[in-house]
């Protein structure tokens, strides 16, 4: 879900700066080296997902859970008033 949107943005706004990720992950299950780190870091740049909060204190992605209609349309929702 997270490409399709970071896609998304890009495609709807051509030539805009490339964007560079964080040198430390926002979440606690999501390294740099995971191969959507960039576009999950930016998600979560720009508000777009806010994650899980765990009960240590650590925010996670949780990549591999399923996303619901609700969970996607809030995304979506957030996608759309950051722009």
């Amino acid at each position: 879900m997270e490409a399709f949107i970071y896609r998304h943005h890009l495609y709807l706004h051509p030539g805009s700066p490339s964007y560079v990720p964080e040198t430390q992950s926002p979440f606690a299950d999501i390294p740099t080296t995971h191969n959507f780190y960039k576009e999950i870091s930016w998600l979560a740049k720009n508000g777009i997902t806010n994650g899980w909060k765990e009960e240590d204190g650590t925010q996670t992605f949780r990549p591999a859970a399923s996303i619901l209609r609700d969970q996607m349309a809030a995304f979506m929702y957030r996608y759309d008033m950051q722009r």
